[in-house]
């Protein structure tokens, strides 16, 4: 699968950076706002498809965002206070895959806006007592830790990703980070600890890339020339 272009080391044409989506099924893209995170995402979305066309797609949008709208009548899309109900879907698929030890189909969850929906859970919960919010994040955690055995995935969409949202350590269990735009310092250490990353300032839709086996990527998304076919192809690709 193709993740963007590589930037910097004087190349004069742009070399695409390829990944598998078998061996690093869990992707963790984070980025401020205005940073191109959801341009990104649909980037994404369109190469995911075009390499595994079959993939079973849970596609999880807290915000009601505009860049999703067209996912409507997608049995599998959830938005709003629908995706604590689209964890819980997703999760019985995987336990009931992992019983049966079937490895057959690649499933993926795609969560935007993961930490807003568990901060409202948060406030849910300590209003009428449940557990909606630690129930949801030992889902994700335990899918994260075990899952990639079952083809099974997740990727996490966030402004930041502060460890306390992911329960048991399992951050760590991320295979590829993506960063998208300026990120501060303490963000820096925290997705990248350890790597030496370039003194310079990234704009809209350019970033950094860390992948498991992989060395430290400059990495720039390209333009969709045409985002209403683009969208047309994801959905009907999800349709089918």
């Amino acid at each position: 699968m193709r993740w963007g272009y590589k930037t910097g080391g004087g190349s004069k044409f742009p070399t695409p950076i390829e990944i598998s989506i078998d061996t690093h099924p869990n992707v963790l893209l984070t980025g401020s706002s205005g940073s191109g995170k959801s341009y990104g995402l649909l980037y994404l979305l369109g190469m995911l498809l075009q390499d595994s066309p079959e993939i079973e797609l849970y596609i999880l949008d807290f915000k009601y965002s505009e860049d999703f709208e067209f996912l409507y009548g997608y049995e599998h899309y959830f938005k709003g206070n629908e995706c604590f109900d689209g964890v819980k879907e997703y999760y019985d698929k995987f336990c009931q895959r992992r019983q049966e030890r079937d490895c057959s189909k690649r499933m993926l969850l795609i969560f935007d806006e993961y930490p807003a929906c568990y901060n409202y859970l948060s406030s849910i919960d300590k209003r009428e007592k449940s557990k909606k919010a630690i129930e949801m994040a030992n889902a994700i955690a335990e899918i994260l830790m075990v899952g990639r055995g079952l083809h099974c995935g997740v990727w996490i969409v966030t402004q930041r990703a502060d460890s306390a949202l992911f329960s048991n350590g399992s951050r760590d269990s991320f295979m590829v980070i993506l960063a998208m735009g300026r990120m501060s310092r303490e963000q820096k250490g925290m997705l990248f600890a350890g790597e030496e990353l370039p003194d310079k300032v990234y704009h809209r839709g350019e970033g950094c890339l860390l992948a498991d086996g992989y060395p430290l990527y400059e990495v720039v998304i390209p333009k969709i020339s045409n985002m209403v076919d683009w969208k047309k192809h994801i959905k009907k690709t999800l349709m089918k």
